[in-house]
């Protein structure tokens, strides 16, 4: 082969060949393997004999060394050829085979091939949804955005008015047993035992009809629930007016106190469920001014109709007729979402979330609906981890403040026809009637609407409170504020400031009441509220039992004997109210354990 120029001859495609065949001769007789590196030794050198090589040591190289650095080093082909025996030495690795241009491939039919055309242009991400979230890499949303992005509209107003009209009646229903009670125990000669009866008969009944229609409604749903309270609710209330004696009547309202417990403690929960989180307070504000407008109610039909013979069964027939309005009303209401979403009915949900956003104006939010398919809550759980401690202080909120909150409107009955403290000095006390009964005069059933509008400030206070300086510091300053107004009532100096302080002691306890039934349904998640808020409030209820019946049996003996357990009531609330922790004030409501779970974990870290 010849050497030097830029003529030099360069190796053929033959020649190549025969010298991979020697080389591949060479690395079987001393049994290695060439190596598939570029810059690897060739068979028989050493690798020190290479490296002398690079460094320009001169050294021994073998055949192939001395035949590349002759002529054909010079040549222009000598990239070429060294690239052919790189080629020959090396072997490339196996890719897969890439699909042409514009080709999509789905991962679970890899054999079939979906043309499409190429971008013209990058895709522009979607503006952000404010309901969605990403979810398994689903987008979806809850219910809980869309009640806070669709806000306070027409639907709440709805709402509201609905609820408020059993509320209406759940007020009627309550001051009926006050109103009546002279008149019952004139006509059929009742003993003062069976006089307090029938109150505490009504609130017993009434505990236990809020601890199973709870437990029912989660179960089943609020709107049944509400249904078939209501359809009783009115045929015992009917039947009442008619009956020909005690018992019979005492029966009525027992029946009575179930559905109006049942029906009111699912009518708190239904429209806290319906309203935003900054929205629940002024709800429950205008729920309970419902409240006050239905005792106002029965206090003027009973300045018309009482002083009739039999006066107090139109009394019951008029106090039946919100009962009537509230059930036909309840027939154009959807069922909670919450409710439905954590039972997994999404279509459902749907239809009322398209509803609500329809009515209020607002835009249907695209995409998937979360939902959750879980059991009711069990009662056991109400006194379980993570709610042992805050179940066991509503518990004994609700009993102090019922207890105050219905025993106030008796002993301040009582409190006027004894004349306690000079307060007979403002009323003409008449009480004996054509028909020689002792009953309330005209000026007293007017008193009694002024008793029933002095709620309404503390609701206003309350719910201004609640949304201000919290759940919390509102409950402290109502419930210290009124146990001072409580003891004060035991000094008699004179009338003036006697009526001062039952009015300031029955707007603390209105304030106490509002805050306490704001509290109480954000502080469970949605899959057992219906079944804690019910079990606190008939329990509750027990505890107006215990007011109702003591006040209107003690005060037969002295008015002070009722205000000193009005005192100790005061202080057990006083102390309870010193270890509450939680503070619920701007929450979204939780729905699912799981929801529960994640917010005690964020609660710990922060």
């Amino acid at each position: 082969m010849a050497e030097g120029g830029p003529h030099a001859v360069v190796p053929t495609n033959l020649e190549l060949i025969r010298l991979r065949q020697r080389r591949g001769t060479q690395a079987f007789e001393s049994e290695e393997t060439p190596s598939p590196d570029v810059g690897a030794a060739p068979a028989g050198v050493s690798p020190l004999e290479t490296l002398r090589e690079r460094s320009g040591v001169s050294t021994p190289v073998s055949e192939e060394t001395q035949y590349f650095s002759s002529a054909a080093a010079n040549s222009p082909h000598t990239v070429l050829q060294r690239a052919a025996i790189r080629n020959l030495y090396t072997t490339p690795p196996e890719t897969p085979p890439q699909p042409p241009q514009g080709t999509a491939i789905r991962e679970s039919r890899p054999f079939e091939e979906v043309e499409t055309p190429p971008p013209s242009s990058p895709p522009q991400p979607p503006p952000p949804n404010p309901y969605k979230k990403v979810i398994d890499d689903e987008e979806m949303f809850e219910v809980n955005t869309v009640i806070e992005k669709t806000g306070w509209g027409w639907y709440q107003y709805k709402v509201v008015f609905v609820m408020g009209i059993m509320s209406f009646a759940d007020a009627a229903e309550v001051w009926l047993a006050t109103i009546i009670l002279q008149n019952l125990k004139c006509e059929w000669n009742l003993t003062s035992l069976e006089k307090a009866l029938i109150p505490a008969i009504v609130y017993f009944f009434y505990a236990i009809g809020s601890i199973i229609s709870g437990k029912l409604a989660d179960k089943f749903g609020r709107f049944p629930v509400m249904i078939v309270n209501g359809y009783l609710l009115v045929l015992s209330a009917v039947a009442s007016a008619f009956a020909p004696s005690y018992y019979f009547f005492l029966c009525c309202r027992g029946v009575t106190g179930f559905c109006i417990g049942g029906s009111y403690g699912c009518s708190v929960v239904y429209s806290a469920e319906m309203v935003p989180a900054k929205k629940r307070s002024w709800n429950m504000c205008i729920l309970e001014f419902f409240w006050t407008v239905g005792s106002v109610y029965e206090c003027v039909i009973a300045f018309w109709v009482m002083d009739l013979e039999g006066g107090w069964r139109y009394q019951i027939l008029l106090t039946a007729v919100p009962c009537a309005i509230m059930l036909f009303l309840l027939h154009f209401m959807d069922e909670s979402p919450r409710y439905l979403v954590i039972h997994g009915e999404r279509e459902k949900a749907m239809r009322v979330i398209e509803k609500i956003c329809q009515q209020n104006q607002a835009e249907v939010p695209a995409g998937t609906l979360y939902c959750s398919d879980v059991r009711s809550g069990e009662y056991g759980e109400i006194w379980t981890k993570p709610h042992t401690s805050g179940s066991i202080q509503i518990t004994i909120h609700y009993i102090c403040n019922m207890f105050l909150v219905f025993g106030i409107t008796m002993l301040v009955v009582d409190m006027m026809a004894d004349n306690y403290c000079y307060m007979e000095a403002f009323f003409e006390t008449t009480y004996i009637n054509a028909w020689g009964c002792k009953v309330y005069t005209k000026a007293e059933y007017l008193f009694l609407i002024v008793v029933a509008l002095a709620f309404v400030p503390g609701f206003i206070l309350g719910t201004v409170g609640a949304e201000t300086v919290g759940r919390r510091w509102t409950f402290i300053s109502a419930i210290y504020l009124g146990a001072a107004f409580t003891v004060l009532l035991l000094i008699c100096m004179n009338a003036v400031l006697t009526y001062v302080e039952v009015f300031g002691a029955i707007v603390c306890y209105s304030a106490y009441n509002e805050v306490l039934w704001i509290y109480a349904p954000e502080f469970y998640p949605t899959y057992m509220r219906g079944t804690a808020v019910g079990v606190q409030n008939g329990i509750g209820k027990l505890g107006a039992a215990a007011g109702t019946f003591l006040t209107e049996y003690l005060d037969d003996y002295d008015i002070k004997y009722s205000l000193y357990c009005f005192v100790v009531v005061q202080a057990v609330a006083c102390l309870t109210i010193l270890f509450m922790k939680r503070e619920t004030r701007g929450e979204q409501l939780i729905d699912t354990r799981v929801n529960e779970l994640t917010y005690i974990n964020e609660q710990h870290q922060s």
